[in-house]
C-alpha cells in the first residue's frame, strides 16, 4: 500500500540550471581531542580514481558517528556537519550554524563526544534549480533515549557565496513530526537527473518516508514495505550507484534488499535475509560494489557479501574475511569490523570501532572471485583517531535515467519552461476541478496530464489567443500528485499539481 500527501510548497527562484558541481571526493572524520588523547583530532581522506590522499583537520568542532559534507567537483571541502552545528572548509563554525538539532540530548553530547552520535542522522544535496544552495536533512534524538527515537525531522538551506564564505538561509525547519528511525537519512537522484529523493525510515515501522525536492516544492510519499519492521535501527541503509536498488542491515531480521523506483520513490522488498551469525552479534554496515553486481555487509566479526542477480537467498552469501584481532586504540581495545563505505576510487573503506586510526580496505570490490577483490586488514592510516565516524554521501553524479518513463513528464531541464508559459494552477491541491492559466499564444496547443509514470491520463485541445482553460476531472483522477503539460508548437511547459478529494 502506498499514502501520499502534499507536504510543503517552498518557492525557490531558478537561477542556477542545476548543473552538478559538487562531489563526494572528500571524507571527513574525526574524535574528540584533549590532553589526554595527543592522537584525537580530525581527519580529511580524499578519494579519486588517481588514488586517495589523507589531510589533517584543524577545527572547531570534532565529530563522531555522523558525519556530511559537500565538495565541489574538484574535490574542494566546501562545509561539513557533526550533526550539532555547520563548520566551513577551515574548520570553524560558520554564523549562526550552531544549534542545528534543537533538543536537550544534542546539547548534552557537546561536551562528552563533540559530535553527534549516530550516523546517517544528516544529509546534504545541492538544490535542484540553484547550484549556490544546498539543503540540509537532520534529526536527532530527544532525550537521549534510543527506545523512543528521534521525534522530528528538519530542513535547513545554506548559501555558498562568491567569496566562498558559507551563510545559512533557513534553520531547524520541522520537515516531519513524527517518531523516525534515529539514523538512515539516505537520498538519490530522481530519474529526471534533476531532482532528489531523501528516504527516512519511520521508527519501529513497515512505512517509509520518500521526500521529494524539486525547484519549487517538497512532496511527500509514504511507502508501506511489508516484512521490514526491524528490532535493532542501529544499521546504515544505503543506495546503489544507479539508485535501482536499496539495502538496510542489522541482526535482527538481517539483510533487506530492496528495488527502489527513481520515478516514484516506492521501494520494493526483494528478499529478506537472516544474519549469516544469528542475532548475538550486532550488524553494522554495508555498501554496493560500485557496478552494483554485489552488496557487501559486515558486523562486529565477519564480513559477507552476496550476488545480487543470485536467487538472494541464505545460501547465495559468501563469508568475505573473518575478524583478526587488531589494536589501534587509545583506550587499548581490540577494533573491529565497524561503518563500511564506498570511496570515489571504487575501493571498500572499513573503519574500526572505538577510535582507530586505520581502515580495511577492499581493492576490486566487483570482482567476481573473493580471491580477487584485493582485501587488506587495516593497513589504510589516517592521520588521527576516528570515532567511527560515517560520511553520508550519495552519488551526487547520477544522470537521468535513459528510458525512464517519467523523461515524459518534461521535467527534465531540456524541457522545463515553466518562465516561458507563465503556468499557473488553481486551486492546488484541488479535487480534480481546477483552472489552467497561460501566456496566450498565437496557433492552437495541447493540454496533456500524466500521472508519475508518465502514463498520459488526459489530452484536451487548447485555442489559439486563449490564457485559461477549466479542467474538470472529479471523477477520472485519484489523489496524489500529477503532471500538467502545455505544448503550443515547439513550445512547453509542465506544472506539477495535486489532487485532495
Amino acid at each position: 500500500m502506498k499514502y501520499f500527501f502534499f507536504l510543503l510548497l517552498v518557492p525557490c527562484s531558478l537561477l542556477g540550471q542545476g548543473v552538478n558541481s559538487i562531489s563526494a571526493n572528500q571524507r571527513v572524520v574525526g574524535s574528540n581531542s584533549g590532553p589526554s588523547c595527543p592522537n584525537c583530532g580530525g581527519s580529511r581522506i580524499n578519494t579519486t580514481i588517481f588514488g586517495v590522499d589523507t589531510f589533517s583537520l584543524n577545527t572547531q568542532r570534532f565529530l563522531s558517528s555522523n558525519g556530511a559534507n559537500i565538495s565541489d567537483v574538484n574535490g574542494n571541502l566546501l562545509f561539513y556537519t557533526d550533526g550539532l552545528a555547520v563548520m566551513n572548509s577551515q574548520g570553524n563554525v560558520i554564523p549562526n550554524g550552531d544549534s542545528i538539532c534543537p533538543t536537550p540530548y544534542a546539547y548534552s553530547l557537546l561536551s562528552i563526544l563533540g559530535g553527534y552520535n549516530f550516523p546517517q542522522s544528516s544529509f546534504i544535496f545541492q538544490n535542484p534549480g540553484d547550484s549556490s544552495k544546498y539543503t540540509m536533512i537532520h534529526s536527532c534524538l530527544d532525550d537521549g533515549s534510543v527506545a523512543n527515537g528521534p521525534l522530528k525531522v528538519w530542513k535547513s538551506k545554506f548559501q555558498v557565496n562568491a567569496n566562498d564564505s558559507i551563510s545559512v538561509i533557513e534553520k531547524n525547519v520541522t520537515l516531519i513530526n513524527d517518531t523516525v528511525h534515529f539514523s538512515g537519512i539516505v537520498g538519490c537522484k530522481h530519474a529526471n537527473g534533476r531532482d532528489w529523493w531523501v528516504v527516512i525510515k519511520k521508527w519501529n515501522s513497515t512505512l517509509h518516508y520518500s521526500l521529494l525536492f524539486t525547484p519549487d516544492s517538497i512532496y511527500s510519499y509514504m511507502n508501506n514495505v511489508p516484512g521490514t519492521f526491524s528490532i535493532n535501527d542501529a544499521s546504515r541503509t544505503v543506495f546503489s550507484t544507479d539508485g535501482s536498488k536499496y539495502a538496510t542491515y542489522d541482526f535482527n531480521p538481517g539483510l533487506r534488499l530492496f528495488d527502489f523506483n527513481r520515478c516514484t520513490g516506492q521501494l520494493s522488498l526483494l528478499s529478506t535475509i537472516p544474519d549469516p551469525d544469528g542475532s548475538t552479534i550486532n550488524g553494522f554496515s554495508g555498501n554496493f560494489s560500485p557496478n552494483g553486481n554485489y552488496f557487501y555487509f559486515n558486523n562486529f566479526m565477519n564480513i559477507y557479501r552476496i550476488n545480487m542477480s543470485s536467487n538472494l537467498l541464505p545460501s547465495d552469501v559468501e563469508l568475505v574475511r573473518n575478524y583478526t584481532p587488531f589494536v589501534d586504540s587509545a583506550f587499548g581495545f581490540q577494533n573491529r569490523f565497524h561503518t563500511m563505505e564506498v570511496g570515489n576510487d571504487g575501493k571498500l573503506y572499513i573503519g574500526g570501532t572505538g577510535s582507530c586510526r586505520y581502515y580495511c580496505t577492499i581493492d576490486n570490490p566487483d570482482a567476481l572471485d573473493i580471491a580477487d577483490i584485493g582485501y587488506h586488514h587495516f593497513e589504510f592510516q589516517i592521520p588521527y583517531f576516528n570515532n567511527h565516524t560515517y560520511t553520508n554521501h550519495a552519488n551526487y553524479g547520477l544522470g537521468q535515467l535513459s528510458g525512464s518513463p517519467c523523461d515524459t513528464l518534461g521535467l527534465t531541464l531540456g524541457k522545463l519552461q515553466l518562465k516561458t508559459l507563465g503556468i499557473n494552477i488553481g486551486p492546488n491541491p484541488n479535487n480534480g476541478h481546477f483552472y489552467v492559466n497561460f501566456t496566450e499564444q498565437k496557433i492552437s496547443g495541447v493540454l496533456e496530464i500524466y500521472d508519475l509514470n508518465g502514463q498520459l491520463l488526459h489530452s484536451e485541445y487548447i485555442a489559439p489567443w486563449s490564457n485559461t482553460k477549466q479542467v474538470n476531472l472529479q471523477h477520472k483522477l485519484s489523489n496524489g500528485m500529477y503532471a500538467l503539460r502545455l505544448s503550443f508548437g515547439e513550445q512547453m511547459g509542465v506544472i506539477k499539481f495535486v489532487v485532495d478529494k
